[in-house]
């Protein structure tokens, strides 16, 4: 691989890290004026319900197992919002082993404010780039994820075929 491609590399990691810490430093900006609803697990049990739930409900272990974090971890997170009423927690009517949980209309009610208030933040971030250039950015914006997601399933699938893990823990 020539040096230059080896710089744009380092460059792209280096750019990809500092376009993750500036969105979440404005997103955590921008939420500081909308209510508390602790948006990052209220937005992926939402997105959970709606992607592998039932009925407006998922059960725990699935929850933590679509999220992928231990079930611990998962209890203690889910505990937090149904402290502040965001969800509830009930048994499965059909198989009462299994603990169901769903948002409350407070959950609802907070996740769709602070929805709101991050899409006027990234409104007003686009409106400071030039229109030709956001034009461009939008034509171009899922040429690097398909790229990244094809190399991995390609590296997935070659590590399979061999029987070795595919998932390393560097990161």
């Amino acid at each position: 691989m020539p040096d230059k491609v080896k710089m744009e590399l380092h460059g792209m990691i280096h750019y990809m890290g500092r376009l993750q810490e500036a969105s979440k430093r404005g997103m955590r900006a921008a939420l500081a004026t909308a209510p508390k609803c602790r948006f990052g697990m209220l937005e992926r049990l939402d997105y959970s319900i709606q992607t592998y739930g039932s009925d407006g409900a998922i059960g725990v272990s699935e929850l933590a197992h679509h999220v992928q974090q231990p079930l611990p971890a998962v209890s203690r997170g889910l505990r937090l919002l149904e402290q502040d009423g965001m969800v509830i927690r009930q048994t499965d009517p059909q198989d009462r082993r299994k603990t169901l949980v769903r948002l409350t209309p407070e959950g609802e009610s907070a996740l769709h404010q602070c929805e709101q208030v991050l899409n006027e933040y990234f409104n007003r971030v686009m409106a400071r780039i030039d229109p030709a250039q956001l034009e461009q950015m939008l034509q171009l914006r899922n040429v690097l994820i398909d790229a990244l997601e094809a190399e991995t399933a390609a590296m997935q699938q070659a590590a399979h075929t061999k029987g070795e893990a595919a998932d390393g823990q560097d990161l």
